[in-house]
């Protein structure tokens, strides 16, 4: 597999890591600050120290869980371009892209002779069910039990990315293909990287994998027009300049 980097690959995902990493070292200092403050037991000063140090811990806290699940989330990503590597090299793996015109990443683009795949990776651990395009998330607590956990819409992220990219094709598909534009579809697909996640799955409207299914899934697709090198080519110069 041939794998093909911009100037945004992970930038993405990193950004928000180092953010989330200084605010919680911001925090940390205005929790010592408030703590100095409060021990200083002079009006206003105590006073003021005493409404920070629940502030400054609580935003530090949050920060911190912010930070811990993009740290996650980039292990995930790892993981999932080291098990596509064992495509081989009639395909070409784009990661961490921008398709205009959306704000947010695709976490993987896979062009293959066979087809064009968008995934979004998921590190997260506990429950997750699907349903259609509904989603749940549940972790249990340290008591047993279980409570909700926010995971947002993946399918619904994944296909707004596969439209893009095919739009994109689209929009350039006479110097892609030099002549007669195919009809082009892409394959969306969310995968989860946690092998102790307990999930469960009805009616997606995408394809829910597990991290040792993504190869299979993207080799086992059948299509009727079989893009050549030069295309796929062509397609990824045109998506990482777009992208830029």
């Amino acid at each position: 597999m041939r794998v093909l980097k911009n100037r945004a690959d992970t930038i993405y995902v990193w950004k928000h890591i180092n953010l989330n990493r200084s605010r919680v070292l911001l925090f940390m200092v205005l929790l010592v600050l408030a703590f100095m403050l409060f021990i200083m037991n002079t009006y206003p000063f105590a006073q003021m120290g005493l409404l920070l140090i629940p502030l400054s811990y609580g935003l530090g806290l949050y920060t911190y869980r912010k930070m811990v699940a993009w740290s996650m989330g980039a292990t995930g990503e790892l993981r999932v371009v080291e098990e596509l590597s064992k495509l081989d090299d009639g395909y070409i793996l784009l990661n961490n892209v921008v398709v205009p015109p959306n704000w947010g990443d695709a976490d993987h683009i896979i062009l293959g002779p066979n087809g064009l795949f968008v995934v979004e990776t998921k590190a997260v651990g506990g429950s997750v069910e699907c349903n259609g395009d509904s989603w749940s998330r549940f972790k249990v607590g340290g008591k047993g039990f279980s409570y909700p956990v926010k995971i947002g819409n993946p399918s619904s992220q994944v296909k707004r990315n596969a439209k893009s990219l095919k739009d994109l094709v689209l929009k350039h598909g006479s110097e892609i293909f030099q002549g007669t534009v195919p009809h082009i579809w892409v394959h969306a697909a969310v995968v989860f990287t946690d092998d102790g996640l307990n999930l469960k799955v009805e009616n997606p409207t995408v394809s829910v994998l597990r991290l040792n299914e993504v190869v299979d899934y993207i080799k086992s697709e059948k299509s009727k027009f079989k893009y050549s090198e030069k295309q796929l080519s062509q397609m990824a110069s045109v998506i990482l300049k777009e992208s830029s």
